[in-house]
């Protein structure tokens, strides 16, 4: 468990994918309860018309639920199925977030990741929530 929680506290999601670089921080890594917790500090960048960026959000829901995905699948054989966000409250610029993400299926070949998007200040308020579903075989061709 201390093993995988290293990799997950240490895996870097600011690696840039599809154009797209993000920094966020973790703040709180959990192999047992498959937990990553990231924190982050909106520019005006990350909003649109008073909300977090709908495109955004998904870049940040598919990077940052990457590394719990690859800690119960030992392999890149993966593909996303669904993607998904939502956005709930206005967001200003200079918030402070706390990106949860959460594994919350693992069965068969279907593997699904949940994030919440909340202030870390203001507990209660959630700005985002996003689902990620992947499926994975061991030769994804085979799909």
């Amino acid at each position: 468990m201390q093993e995988e929680e290293e990799v997950l506290r240490n895996r870097d999601a600011s690696d840039t994918r599809f154009g797209s670089s993000l920094e966020l921080r973790v703040a709180k890594a959990d192999a047992k309860n498959r937990t990553v917790i990231y924190e982050y500090e909106v520019t005006e960048d990350e909003v649109y018309r008073g909300y977090l960026d709908s495109g955004w959000l998904s870049t940040v829901v598919d990077n940052a639920t990457d590394p719990l995905i690859r800690l119960v699948v030992n392999n890149n054989n993966t593909v996303t199925t669904s993607l998904t966000v939502s956005t709930l409250e206005p967001a200003l610029v200079g918030c402070r977030l706390e990106i949860i993400c959460r594994l919350v299926q693992f069965e068969g070949r279907l593997v699904q990741a949940v994030v919440t998007f909340r202030d870390a200040v203001r507990k209660g308020v959630v700005y985002a929530t996003g689902v990620h579903t992947a499926v994975y075989r061991e030769s994804v061709a085979k799909l």
